[in-house]
C-alpha cells in the first residue's frame, strides 16, 4: 500500500479548454459526471484505494465548488487520525499565463517540504480512469526508475486526447521525449500526466523549473530533464477518458451510458467514492417513457427520455422529449420542449415550447440558472 506516498491532485493543464462560457462557476475538477459524481472523484478514489493517506488538492481560481464537494475528504475514506487533506491554490494574484502548476507548487512549497513521505504521486483530475497505483510503485522500484509516467496506448489519437502529451520510447522502453498530440497520427502513447518519484526529486524539479522560466509547467521541466533522469512508462490497460473540451465532456458521458463501457471504468472491489445526499427515488409518472439512460434520485419524470444522463432533482413534464442529453441538477423542463444533443446546466428552467438541438460533435450548452 502507498502509505509512504504523498498524493497530489494537480490543477487543470494548459491542454484543458472549455472556453469562458462553459460552466463559468466551477473548474473541471467539480464538473458533474454521470449524474452522481464529480470529475475529481476518480483520481481521489484511485489515491485512497491505493492506500495513500496524505493528500494535497491544488485548485484553480474557481475553487468554491471543489471546496464544497471535497470538503474534509471523509467520503474518500481518508484516515481521520493519520490522514490529512489540504486544499491549496496559488497565494498571489497573477495573469493567466503565470497561473500554472509550478507556481501553485512553489507558493505551497512549505507543505510539500513539510511532508514526511518518501515518495510523491502527482496526477490531474481531468483524466478519468481506475488505477491501482501500487502496481505503478512496484514497476518504479523494479525498473530502478527516477520517474515513472502513467500512459495509455490509444488508436484514436487523430480525434481524441488532442493537446495531451505523448511519449517517445527507446528500444529499452525508456522515455526519451515528450510530444504534444496534434492529431497527426492514429496510434500514440498518451501521457496521463501521473508521475511517481521521490519527494526530494519533485522539490528539486520545482526549483529547477523556476530558474528556467516563470512560464513553465511541470510537464515542461520533465521534457527538459528527460536525458538527466531515468524515466520509464507504466501502461494503463483499461478505460481512459480525457475531459478537456466540451465535446469530450459530452461524448464521454454519452458513451458511458452503455453498460459494457461502464464495466471498463467501474471495477469490482474498486469503489469510486463521492459525496452522497439523502433524497427520495425519482418519481416516474404514468406518461413517462425512459430507455437507455442514467437517472439520479429526487426527480419527477413524465416525458420521454432516451440515451441521456439526468442529474438529481430534475423535473421533466409530460410532452417533453429528451434525447442524447446531459441535464444537470435542479433543472425543470416544461411541456412542449424537445432537447437533443445538449448539455443543460444546473437550476435552469425551460418554460416555453422550444427545440434545443445540437449535434453529437457540437452539443448545445445552456448556462446555469437560465430561464428560457
Amino acid at each position: 500500500m502507498l502509505r509512504n506516498t504523498l498524493g497530489i491532485v494537480n490543477i487543470d493543464g494548459n491542454n484543458v479548454d472549455f472556453g469562458p462560457e462553459f460552466m463559468p462557476h466551477r473548474s473541471t475538477q467539480a464538473y458533474g459526471f454521470l449524474g452522481r459524481y464529480r470529475v475529481i472523484d476518480f483520481i481521489l478514489s484511485n489515491f485512497s484505494n491505493s492506500g495513500i493517506s496524505e493528500f494535497q488538492v491544488y485548485m484553480s481560481s474557481k475553487m468554491r465548488s471543489t471546496i464544497q464537494h471535497v470538503g474534509t475528504g471523509d467520503q474518500y475514506n481518508i484516515n481521520t487520525k493519520r490522514g490529512r487533506l489540504r486544499l491549496l491554490n496559488s497565494e498571489a494574484n497573477a495573469t493567466s499565463i503565470y497561473q500554472h502548476d509550478i507556481k501553485a507548487f512553489t507558493d505551497n512549497l512549505r507543505y510539500i517540504e513539510g511532508s514526511k513521505k518518501e515518495y510523491v504521486l502527482i496526477a490531474p483530475s481531468y483524466f478519468v480512469y481506475s488505477q491501482d497505483f501500487n502496481k505503478v510503485e512496484e514497476n518504479h522500484k523494479a525498473t530502478g526508475a527516477d520517474i515513472t509516467v502513467l500512459y495509455k496506448n490509444i488508436s484514436d489519437a487523430k480525434e481524441a486526447f488532442i493537446g495531451c502529451d505523448t511519449l517517445k520510447f527507446d528500444t529499452k522502453k525508456r522515455i526519451v521525449g515528450f510530444e504534444e498530440n496534434h492529431g497527426k497520427y492514429k496510434n500514440r502513447q498518451v501521457s496521463l500526466e501521473a508521475y511517481f518519484m521521490k519527494r526530494t526529486l519533485f522539490i528539486e524539479l520545482i526549483k529547477r523549473a523556476n530558474k528556467v522560466s516563470s512560464l513553465y509547467w511541470f510537464k515542461e521541466i520533465l521534457a527538459d530533464v528527460v536525458n538527466d533522469y531515468k524515466m520509464v512508462g507504466y501502461a494503463h490497460r483499461d478505460y481512459v477518458a480525457c475531459i478537456n473540451t466540451i465535446e469530450s465532456y459530452y461524448k464521454t458521458q454519452i458513451d458511458l451510458i452503455d453498460p459494457d463501457n461502464r464495466r471498463l471504468l467501474f471495477k469490482p472491489n474498486w469503489p469510486i467514492h463521492t459525496q452522497t445526499t439523502d433524497s427520495s427515488p425519482t418519481l416516474y409518472g404514468p406518461l413517462a417513457e425512459v430507455s437507455g439512460s442514467l437517472i439520479s434520485n429526487g426527480g419527477i419524470i413524465n416525458g420521454q427520455v432516451q440515451n441521456s444522463v439526468i442529474d438529481r432533482d430534475v423535473v421533466i413534464e409530460d410532452g417533453v422529449v429528451v434525447k442524447n442529453a446531459i441535464i444537470l441538477n435542479g433543472v425543470t423542463v416544461r411541456s412542449g420542449v424537445t432537447i437533443e444533443n445538449a448539455i443543460i446546466d444546473k437550476e435552469t428552467e425551460i418554460k416555453h415550447s422550444i427545440d434545443i438541438n445540437g449535434t453529437p460533435e457540437t452539443p448545445v450548452y445552456i448556462k446555469p440558472r437560465e430561464i428560457i
